[in-house]
């Protein structure tokens, strides 16, 4: 075992730590006026290190479709959830729920094994190009756009190369920051700091194996961002 897997974290602890952190950053950005906007900085680690965490797990798991579309369900569901809150809480009036990172998550695992396919000549070119296709214009359309299944890519073709990997992930999401001409937020150029958590990966699952270490992100993460928007609400629009 190297030094850096020694010190380093496991997938499970670096997953409790980025819940943390997107908990302080959805504080912000739905209560502004309470919560410092530091938050909001260390919280553009978040996305890119689920990202990291779902291409590792992509990579070691027996059965990739199964995998796939356990998030893009999960994706579904929380989707469904905010148009509903969203149309009880006044609907059009008020702005809508944006937040969806399991449908990010699924764009970018189902991009990863679409193109992996391809690279392989598993057969079915054809349909392999067209879901890929057809996965970038969903990219677009998801939380994070199309940074996040470009990200995954790099982490999952690198991940054997982690300094590689960590380098053309900086250059990409500056490249992404430079074309995208000032249309997103500048707090986005602190994603490169996300190469720490990954960094820090040791190669361990962590946990006990259980149901909640299987579970919790898929309940506590549109838990808490329905509650949010709903206390949102109440203190600036009732």
């Amino acid at each position: 075992m190297t030094t850096l897997q020694k010190i380093g974290l496991s997938a499970f602890a670096l997953k409790l730590i980025m819940t943390v952190l997107m908990l302080g950053d959805h504080l912000v950005f739905f209560l502004p006026q309470h919560f410092p906007i530091e938050l909001r900085y260390v919280g553009r680690l978040v996305l890119p290190t689920f990202a990291y965490l779902m291409t590792i797990s992509l990579a070691h798991t027996r059965d990739r479709l199964r995998f796939f579309l356990r998030m893009a369900i999960a994706g579904l569901i929380m989707l469904a959830g905010n148009t509903i809150l969203w149309q009880i809480m006044g609907g059009a009036p008020f702005p809508q729920i944006t937040n969806g990172i399991f449908l990010s998550l699924a764009v970018s695992a189902g991009l990863i094994i679409a193109i992996e396919r391809i690279i392989k000549d598993e057969g079915y070119a054809v349909l392999n190009a067209l879901a890929a296709a057809l996965l970038i214009y969903a990219g677009t359309l998801v939380e994070g756009g199309l940074l996040t299944p470009v990200m995954a890519l790099v982490f999952y073709f690198l991940r054997e190369k982690k300094l590689a990997m960590c380098i053309v992930y900086i250059a990409v999401g500056w490249a992404f920051l430079y074309l995208a001409g000032g249309r997103l937020m500048p707090m986005q150029q602190y994603q490169a700091f996300a190469v720490i958590p990954v960094l820090l990966y040791n190669g361990q699952k962590g946990g006990g194996g259980g149901a909640f270490e299987k579970w919790f992100f898929y309940i506590f993460y549109p838990l808490h961002i329905w509650w949010l928007y709903i206390i949102r609400h109440l203190m600036f629009f009732s």
